[in-house]
């Protein structure tokens, strides 16, 4: 039996990116050493912030993503694009995902299909994002070679996530994925 998890790991200011690893038997989860780490020891949670970093706040659309997962005992590179982030002054943040992640290892090809949104509570310091009270909707499905192998409820595991932020690119990275944000501007604004 497959069982699929959803990691969701977020940014403060402007939105959150949902990640999703699929854990099938004997499979294992993804380790800190399948990919490179911003710092060698996790950093302490900071304490709540009136004001987070500026310049997360707002609304940003992902331009891309990678992560290794290890899917049925085989480490997979998985890339994609397109989660919407919204991150708010007041501690609070939304993402919709309509993604698809795709990977390839030994001649299978993966994909693991987001549709839904999560909405949660971030602390923010100067570098790192703390999340908490996630709350979920919508299914994640795990395809493999074109066919549909399970599909289960949008799950959410927050971690802390390291971050780079200047203008209006955003970069988020964790212990095994990294993503590039953009800023959504209004209309009108120049680029």
């Amino acid at each position: 039996m497959v069982v699929l998890v959803v990691l969701l790991v977020l940014c403060v200011g402007g939105g959150a990116a949902a990640y999703l690893t699929l854990r099938g038997e004997p499979a294992s989860s993804p380790s800190p050493s399948t990919a490179a780490s911003p710092s060698p020891s996790p950093s302490p949670v900071p304490s709540p912030s009136a004001a987070p970093a500026a310049c997360l706040i707002g609304s940003w659309r992902e331009t891309s993503f990678t992560a290794n997962w290890m899917m049925y005992g085989s480490k997979v590179q998985f890339t994609g694009s397109g989660t919407l982030m919204r991150i708010n002054a007041d501690g609070t943040m939304a993402t919709v995902d309509k993604t698809i992640r795709r990977g390839a290892a030994h001649g299978d090809r993966y994909e693991m299909i987001h549709n839904g949104t999560t909405k949660l509570h971030y602390v923010a310091d100067d570098k790192t994002i703390n999340y908490s009270a996630p709350q979920t909707t919508g299914t994640t499905t795990l395809k493999v070679n074109g066919s549909r192998r399970a599909s289960e409820k949008l799950r959410a595991t927050i971690t802390p996530e390291t971050y780079s932020c200047k203008g209006d690119e955003l970069r988020l990275f964790g212990e095994v994925y990294s993503s590039e944000w953009e800023r959504i501007l209004p209309p009108g604004r120049p680029v």
